[in-house]
Formats: structure tokens, C-alpha cells, sequence
């Protein structure tokens, strides 16, 4: 009951909190009035990147595969410092509302909206692996169905993010990621404990998972091109990350904000494996993503329990709002507002897309996919179709990118992408016949289906770009 309690009280918490941030100003719900400094800014950005991947996930991965299993985060912080340096600066002095502003100042509007439209669909994804992970972490904890428990994460998510927009995520960030780092901390404290109480604990799980930086099941080509490609670039170029540091006061904190995120997110993704290592020697034979909830179930006392959980639903909540929010602020501004040609307004259709997309989400999560091939799902559909016409803006004049060029990647790379993601890609698969299949697999590797969109994206943005190039 003292859990209940607590679980209880937490959501209560957020929903309040939401709720008495209700009413403001647009540039607030959008991009937190920009000024808050490098205290909150950090927090904001470790909270956002320690949502479900790196709960469920990488503890999931470090059972399964061990070590290596921190790659999922760690690659992501190692991406946050070119970030830091070559880019927050750059971002923050735009003074634009999303990621495809940018692409709008660069190419114009004709660009911005299929961007808009591209981030809004593979952002679904990885706000249902949010939910998905919450969902677990409440069937940890009481005996209810999955759907149910999925269904009240969502309701409660969704309705704080409609009331709070960006400010009460940057308000409440820093305190949830201390939440989750002390849930974290006492958790694998309870396992360590454990594991030394048990003279041949080591000697009951496979010798191999303690490799790094590859394993048996992980080799250099997944560390070397899969994860920085498809993980690692949403860290260089992603929506989430760009609203953070658009929140900020000036483009120095932006700098230093994204520069201390990485030097923190670094050393938890080996603490998140490591903890999935030691629960593998503890309840072998489980399905991985059920490591973290079962540790709890099993060696924290109630109550305690209770905190460690709630912890753990802020860090997920933490990514979660951030990914809706930046989602529907997309959709509103960059992909409703041109298309209807609304001139007012712009705030009330913000709150109205928190609404749609949080129930698309809710629903892609309802089928019960895993919490890494969901994030995969919206992974590849977005380095497929924004990140690389996105980098190309910065450095347009020089390369010679033209909007024709940036258009065309975006739809060509976006497109095949979500080819690649329906029914196992059955429809690409078709189109490349079984010839086509056998070389790009020695070209790109297994993962081709992943790799494939992010090749045609570069070269359409290249090859068109040179066709449609006025000559000097």
C-alpha cells in the first residue's frame, strides 16, 4: 500500500504541476521564454536522454549482452560533444522554435513541411517506447494488465504535457533526474549486495559479457557504423535535443550544457549495463527487459520500492514530455500552420497536436513491440530523411546544397525508410529483388534495411543539389 501510495502521489505531483502552468504565453509553452541557465539545461538534457532507452533498455541490453549493452546511450554521449562545440552554439543563435525552422531558413518552406511532417511520424515511435517502458514499470509493481497499465502512463504523460508545455518540463527535469539517479544508485546498490553474498556468482553467467568494446553477439560493425549512424546522429541532429538548448539563455550555456550532459551521460550507461550484468547472474532465463522490474520485485523492500519506481517514471516522463512536446510543436507550426495558412492561433493547435500525437503514440505502443525496436522504428525513419539535409544547412554555401536537393533527400531517404519499417519491409524487399538484397547485405551489412535509406538520402541531397545548382 505504501507503494501504491507513492506511485499514486507522484502522478498527482506531475498533474498538478501541469496543471498550474495552464495558462502562458506561447513563446513560454514553446521554448520556455529561453531563459534558463546551465544548471537546468544540463538536467534537462540527461533527463531527456534517460528516458526508456536507458531504463528498461540498456539495462536490457547489459543482461543480454552485457558490457556492450551501455553502446545504446554511451554513443549517444559521445555525439554530444562535437555537438557541444560545432553545433549548440550555432542552433541556440538562430533563435527558431523547432528543427525545421532551421531547415526553413535555410531552403525555404517547401523543405520545412515534408521535415515536419517526417520528424511527427518517426517521433511516435519513440514516444511509445516511453510508454511502453512505463507501462512495465508499473506492472512491476502492481498486478495489472499491460494495456491498462500502458493506459494510465499515457493518460497522465500526455495530460501534464498538454497543461505544461516546455516550461514545466524544464521546471521539473532537474528534480526527476535526481529522482532517477537515487533510484538508480539504491537499486544497484541492493544488487551488488546481493551479488557478493553469493560466493559463485560470477562463475553462473557467461564470461563474455563482461568484453568491451565488442562481444560475441556485438562486433566492430555495430560499434564502428550501425550505432553511430542510426543512434548516434538523433544526438547531432534531433528535435529533442535542439528544444533543449533552444531554452536556453544564451548560446555559451547551450555550449556548455550539451558539453557537461555528455561527460554525465557517459559513465551511467556503463552503470545501467552493469546493472543488467548482475541481474542475469540473478534471475537467468527471463525475458532482458523484465531485469530491472524483477530486481525490484525481489530484493527492494517496499516502499523503498515504491521511490525507486517513481525515480524511474520521472526519468521516462522526463523524455517522453520532451519528445511530445518538441513533436507537436513541429506539427503545429511547421506542418499544420503552412498548410492551412493559420496566421493565429499557433498555441491552440500546439496543445491540440500534444492530444493527437500522444494518442498515435499510445496506440503504436499498445502493440506491445520491444522498447529498442520501437526507439529503432523512429531512429531510422528520422537519420533517413532529416539529419543529413539538416547538417547540410549549416555548411549550404559551402557544399552547394540548393532546396531542391534538400527536398528531395528528405522525401527519397524519409520515404524508403518507412518502406524499410512496414511488415518487415516486405515492400522494399520486393523492389530490390533477391540479387539486390544478397549485395547490399555484403555492401551494408545486416542491417541494410536500416542503412539503405540513409545512402539514398545523401545522395539524392548531392546528385540533385549538383543538377539544380545555378552555374557561377
Amino acid at each position: 500500500m505504501l507503494d501504491v501510495a507513492i506511485i499514486g502521489a507522484y502522478f498527482l505531483a506531475m498533474l498538478f504541476l501541469g496543471w498550474r502552468s495552464r495558462k502562458q504565453s506561447a513563446e513560454s509553452y514553446w521554448v520556455a521564454e529561453r531563459r534558463y541557465g546551465k544548471a537546468r539545461i544540463t538536467a534537462s538534457l540527461v533527463a531527456t536522454i534517460f528516458g526508456a532507452s536507458s531504463t528498461l533498455g540498456v539495462i536490457g541490453l547489459g543482461y543480454s549482452r552485457g558490457l556492450t549493452g551501455a553502446w545504446w546511450t554511451l554513443i549517444g554521449g559521445v555525439f554530444l560533444i562535437p555537438f557541444a562545440f560545432l553545433l549548440a552554439s550555432r542552433v541556440r543563435k538562430l533563435s527558431v522554435y523547432t528543427l525545421p525552422d532551421i531547415l526553413e531558413r535555410a531552403y525555404g518552406e517547401k523543405v520545412a513541411v515534408p521535415a515536419g511532417a517526417m520528424i511527427s511520424v518517426a517521433w511516435c515511435g519513440v514516444i511509445a517506447a516511453q510508454l511502453i517502458a512505463g507501462g512495465r514499470l508499473l506492472q512491476a509493481l502492481f498486478p495489472m494488465q499491460f494495456q491498462l497499465a500502458l493506459a494510465i502512463v499515457a493518460v497522465v504523460f500526455t495530460l501534464y504535457t498538454f497543461w505544461g508545455g516546455q516550461l514545466s518540463v524544464i521546471r521539473t527535469d532537474f528534480w526527476q533526474f535526481a529522482l532517477f539517479t537515487f533510484g538508480l544508485l539504491v537499486a544497484l546498490g541492493f544488487l551488488v549486495g546481493s551479488s557478493v553474498s553469493k560466493p559463485d556468482f560470477f562463475a553462473q553467467v557467461p564470461q563474455d559479457i563482461f568484453r568491451f568494446p565488442v562481444s560475441k553477439g556485438f562486433g566492430w560493425y555495430e560499434v564502428l557504423v550501425f550505432y553511430p549512424v542510426i543512434v548516434g546522429f538523433p544526438y547531432l541532429v534531433g528535435p529533442d535535443i535542439y528544444s533543449r538548448v533552444l531554452c536556453a539563455h544564451d548560446d555559451a550555456v547551450a555550449r556548455s550544457a550539451a558539453f557537461q550532459a555528455a561527460l554525465i551521460v557517459i559513465p551511467l550507461s556503463f552503470l545501467l549495463a552493469f546493472f543488467g550484468l548482475l541481474a542475469r547472474g540473478h534471475f537467468p532465463g527471463i525475458h532482458p527487459e523484465e531485469a530491472f522490474p524483477r530486481t525490484l520485485n525481489l530484493l527492494v523492500p517496499g516502499g523503498l520500492r515504491g521511490l525507486i519506481i517513481a525515480g524511474f517514471l520521472g526519468a521516462i516522463m522526463s523524455s517522453a514530455d520532451t519528445c511530445l512536446i518538441s513533436a507537436s510543436t513541429i506539427f503545429s507550426l511547421n506542418v499544420l500552420r503552412p498548410i492551412s495558412r493559420l496566421k493565429s492561433g499557433g498555441l491552440k493547435t500546439t496543445k491540440a497536436a500534444v492530444l493527437i500525437l500522444g494518442g498515435i503514440a499510445w496506440l503504436v505502443a499498445s502493440r506491445e513491440q520491444g522498447i529498442i525496436s520501437s526507439l529503432l522504428l523512429g531512429y531510422t525513419i528520422f537519420v533517413g530523411g532529416v539529419v543529413f539535409p539538416t547538417l547540410g544547412s549549416f555548411f549550404k554555401e559551402r557544399l552547394g546544397i540548393t532546396s531542391a536537393g534538400a527536398l528531395w533527400a528528405i522525401v527519397v531517404g524519409g520515404g524508403s525508410a518507412i518502406l524499410g519499417r512496414i511488415s518487415g519491409g516486405v515492400v522494399l524487399k520486393t523492389a530490390l529483388t533477391p540479387g539486390g538484397i544478397a549485395f547490399l547485405k555484403a555492401a551494408l551489412g545486416p542491417r541494410y534495411l536500416n542503412m539503405l535509406p540513409v545512402i539514398l538520402c545523401v545522395l539524392t541531397l548531392l546528385l540533385v543539389s549538383r543538377a539544380t545548382r545555378p552555374p557561377r
